[in-house]
């Protein structure tokens, strides 16, 4: 088993080597800006090593039981609030090769490192220190690193039962509902007098009998008893098991061929589906009106998509409550709260929408560049489609603004719609060119899977920088002038300045665009290597 699991390694190894010289300055910015985010981690692994190595035993049984109650909540919940599955095997194109399906799920689990590896960080800096503590034995830390083999099994659990689920329509959807309860839970409870109140609760949780991190603190603080060591056992054995029995399930998907789930067909419903299909015709001439219907029609059966919108839609309001409205309430986002959950949803959107128009797209991009119709509206629609997107999410969020009566006056909202339209315009002119600049092809299927390389990340990360220079010449005025139409002011001649260089980047990307075809093509139409992200 472990000779096929260094031949898949030793492949991936000569995947990533022979990209590498092809790398530009981006992707290793982003590797500096990774090690120091690293850095920062194993720092805090470093103390958490200070820490228990001098602790005695009875204060580490009273905190290590809640600390890896918490990690385990922020290990498994992680992956899904940042839809990033991290790396896994991609196990359609490695059946072919005699690998033993136990050489799988070992691989697999161990990829499950890379959702959260800061967390394994601080384990191994915690379980260092505790065989340091000379009032503690040296198996007390190994007991303690226990806990990171028992959290990738139940990441890997998770993330199967997770994305067998995907393979039915209707699960997709209630799972971007979860991941909006998810991501608000913790606001709440920081945020608000419901995290005061149940306190108790969850400290009574950390500490009940026989749950996981309660049971790892017991043995790895010294104070050993066949009861929990017992219990260990068994959590890693029952993790095991269904860690096991989904991933065997879905390799026998993998294997037997797929029917289709009727995605593909013509998309359905009454007399508002077709005014919603039929609106582009009716303002646009073709093949602008084509271009933008295709495209919603496109967009609207992707999976990734589908739950991409319903988060911007719903799960930037749900964060941002508890920081606006909350018991520890933030004074600015009160006051800008339209304003920051319609740029954050904008945020959400963009990965979609803007900064790789052509992702969604794939091989199938080489018909933009035969067909008569010029890359210019192909472009320009796919802008327009954002447009239209990002104008029906800001609807929502106003709607729902309104439905729980959160103070909203004319002025926000003015600020608010402006705001989103010029940011909007800046990204989709940033976007254009990064969409030509470093294509990626995105598979519509993996909703759990963060698909954006490291030079794609570089230029959201920019964006975000233009973004926050944006918004913050807006804001300045409004100090400055003790006025709260100074905003709109600043927006609407940002809004000009968009247009101005929306213009210049379309012309530019369309340039690029025809001189660097063959590798625009070549970068949408590369499979994934044995081990993607």
């Amino acid at each position: 088993m472990w000779n096929q699991i260094r031949a898949i390694g030793w492949a991936q190894f000569l995947t990533i080597r022979n990209h590498l010289p092809r790398s530009s300055f981006g992707s290793f910015l982003m590797a500096i800006l990774a090690a120091l985010w690293y850095l920062g981690f194993g720092a805090l692994g470093v103390l958490a090593g200070l820490a228990t190595s001098t602790l005695p035993p009875p204060l580490l049984r009273q905190g290590l039981a809640l600390v890896l109650f918490f990690a385990l909540l922020f290990w498994q919940w992680m992956p899904l609030l940042t839809l990033s599955g991290g790396w896994s095997l991609q196990l359609g194109k490695l059946q072919i090769y005699p690998i033993s399906t136990n050489a799988f799920f070992a691989i697999e689990t161990l990829l499950r490192l890379t959702t959260t590896p800061e967390l394994v960080l601080v384990n191994v800096g915690a379980a260092i220190g505790l065989m340091c503590n000379p009032a503690l034995p040296v198996v007390s830390g190994l007991i303690l690193l226990l806990y990171v083999p028992f959290n990738l099994l139940l990441s890997l659990a998770i993330r199967e039962t997770l994305l067998h689920s995907f393979e039915r329509k209707r699960y997709r959807e209630l799972f971007a509902v979860l991941l909006v309860a998810a991501g608000l839970i913790p606001q709440m409870f920081l945020r608000t007098d419901l995290g005061q109140r149940t306190k108790p609760f969850w400290t009574a949780v950390a500490n009940g009998r026989g749950m996981p991190w309660r049971e790892f603190a017991l043995l790895a603080s010294g104070r050993f008893s066949v009861s929990s060591t017992v219990c260990v056992a068994g959590w890693l054995i029952g993790v095991y098991f269904v860690a096991s029995l989904q991933f065997a399930k879905a390799l026998r998907e993998e294997e037997s061929p797929r029917v289709s789930t009727g995605e593909s067909r013509e998309v359905r419903g009454g007399r508002l589906t077709a005014a919603m299909l039929g609106f582009p015709g009716r303002i646009f001439r073709d093949p602008t009106a084509a271009l933008v219907e295709k495209e919603i029609r496109t967009l609207v059966r992707m999976p990734r998509f589908r739950v991409v919108f319903g988060m911007a839609c719903v799960f930037s309001l749900a964060v941002f409550f508890p920081l606006g409205f909350g018991h520890h309430a933030a004074g600015w986002i009160r006051n800008n709260f339209l304003q920051v959950v319609n740029l954050y949803g904008l945020l959400i959107l963009g990965d979609s929408l803007l900064w790789n128009v052509f992702g969604f797209d794939r091989s199938a991009a080489q018909a933009y560049f035969v067909t008569a119709v010029e890359l210019r509206a192909v472009m320009g629609a796919k802008n327009l489609t954002a447009a239209l997107f990002i104008g029906v999410q800001s609807a929502v969020v106003f709607g729902l603004a309104i439905a729980f009566r959160f103070p909203v006056h004319l002025v926000d909202l003015v600020t608010a719609v402006l705001a989103t339209a010029v940011v909007g315009l800046f990204f989709a002119a940033i976007g254009n060119l990064s969409s030509v600049t470093v294509p990626r092809a995105i598979d519509p299927s993996q909703t759990l899977r963060k698909q954006a390389g490291a030079q794609l990340q570089l230029w959201l990360l920019g964006s975000s920088v233009a973004m926050f220079a944006l918004v913050g010449f807006a804001f300045l005025a409004r100090w400055a002038i003790d006025s709260e139409w100074a905003p709109v002011a600043v927006f609407a001649v940002e809004l000009v300045i968009g247009i101005i260089f929306y213009r210049i980047s379309m012309d530019s990307a369309i340039e690029r665009a025809m001189r660097d075809r063959e590798r625009i093509l070549g970068a949408l139409s590369k499979s994934a290597a044995p081990v993607s992200v």
